[in-house]
Parts: structure tokens; sequence; C-alpha cells
């Protein structure tokens, strides 16, 4: 199947039935999106017949690593994130959320999940990364919620009116916030959309998260997520990742 861009996947069609075959690459994981198969197969049990993931079907562990299987889900990737998909992840982080990695969502971790990138390499980019980051200042995290964690277009199933997402190699527990940054993000919908929100398309978006205070919390932390991400793609296109050259002076030019 195409789309993914770290692991390999098949689809199974068999009496009428169909499933997927999820292939994971450990070499595809970073601090920012972990590729862990455990994680997605406890996410896909917590999930199992809310129609918000796939149903889980079995894993086994293959001479090429680790392999889920899980049933098909019909639907096309959507071309980018719109109020559908805000309103998809409100859902989610509404729904009890099991034992999962915990993501530290303020400023400074921000900040120095973006360092942890820089640190690895001595670019250009990383130069005008390291002149424009955004001063701290306070703003404190909300409640625990459960997260996607990789909510970028390709990832959400548009099937008519219902809606599903998939790849849940990066659950997590936090700040809804951490998901709406993946969701809106320039520099993914370079990468996995049809190009980068306008303004305009963003805020429309955005609005339809039903949560005002959290409106308010991305919107206070955006620059400290933009910048993040910048230094994540300065990263991915110093190791010869060419699409991150524009992805990064997308979200750059929202710093």
């Amino acid at each position: 199947m195409s789309g993914g861009r770290s692991n390999r996947s098949w689809r199974l069609l068999s009496g009428g039935e169909s499933w997927v075959f999820k292939l994971f690459d450990p070499e595809r994981a970073n601090h920012l999106f972990p590729n862990d198969p455990t994680a997605e197969i406890i996410a896909l049990k917590a999930l199992g017949g809310t129609g918000l993931a796939p149903d889980f079907e079995n894993s086994f562990v293959a001479d090429a690593g680790v392999c889920l299987i899980y049933r098909y889900v019909v639907g096309r990737p959507t071309p980018q994130t719109d109020a559908g998909t805000i309103r998809l992840l409100a859902n989610l982080h509404g729904v009890a959320a099991p034992k999962l990695r915990h993501l530290e969502i303020n400023p400074k971790a921000l900040l120095r999940d973006g360092q942890k990138f820089l640190e690895r390499i001595a670019t250009d980019r990383a130069k005008r990364l390291s002149k424009c980051a955004p001063g701290l200042k306070d703003v404190p995290s909300g409640p625990n919620v459960f997260l996607h964690g990789d909510p970028v277009p390709a990832n959400v199933l548009a099937d008519g009116d219902t809606r599903c997402m998939i790849d849940w190699q990066c659950p997590a527990t936090g700040d809804a916030t951490a998901d709406l940054a993946i969701a809106l993000s320039p520099a993914m919908h370079v990468v996995y959309g049809a190009g980068a929100l306008t303004s305009s398309q963003e805020r429309e978006a955005l609005l339809a998260y039903p949560d005002a205070d959290v409106i308010e919390r991305y919107l206070a932390l955006k620059p400290f997520y933009h910048w993040r991400m910048a230094a994540y793609c300065a990263w991915k296109a110093a190791h010869g990742e060419a699409v991150y050259e524009n992805a990064f002076e997308a979200e750059l030019s929202r710093i």
C-alpha cells in the first residue's frame, strides 16, 4: 500500500473481508515521532469499536520485524486538515486514555525537543533556527488526554462524512494542543497533504475544536510548536530527505 513514509503495509482480501498487514521499520523512529508497535497495539485495543481507529486483529514477529494486522478501513486520505478532522481529534481527546508515553507540553519542553534535533546537525538551517527561537513565557499545560501523536492529513481517512485515523505508532497522553499542532502544521501539509493551509483555513479548522481553553493555549504555544517542527524538518533535510527542505521553509515562515 502507498502513503506511509515510516513502515510498509499490505492489504489482504479474502472471502469478502479485508485486512492490513503493517510491518514496522525500527530505524524510522525518533523522539518526536516514535515508531512503536507495542504502543500502537495498546491504542488500537483501547479504541476498538469506536470507529476512531481500525479494529486490531493480531500481531506477530517476522524475520523482518514486528507486523500488526488490523481491519482495512474504507476511505481516502484527507488532502488537508479541516474542521472535520479537528472534531475527530476532539472526540479522541474525550476517550479515556490507556497507559502510554506522556508528553510534557510547555514552551521550555518544546524548545528542548527542537534543540535535540539541532544538536545533531551543523547546517545553515540549524543556524537560522538558533537565531529565531521564541523567547520563553509561562504557558501552563492543560489536562492529559488521549493523543494520536501523528494526525497528519495522510493519517485521516474520509468516507463520506465518516472519518477514521490510521497509523497509531506514536500515541501518547498529554495536552490536546500537541495533536492540534501536528494536524495544522504547515510542514506536515507539505510532506503529507496538498500544501500548507492559509491563515484563514487554519483558523476555520481550529475554531471547530469545542474547548475554547484548548484553542487559547494552542495559540499561545504556536510559535514554539512551529520552531520545534522546523528543527525536525532541518534534521530530516540534513539526512537527505529532500521534501523536508520545502517543509522547513513552510514551518519557519509561521514562527
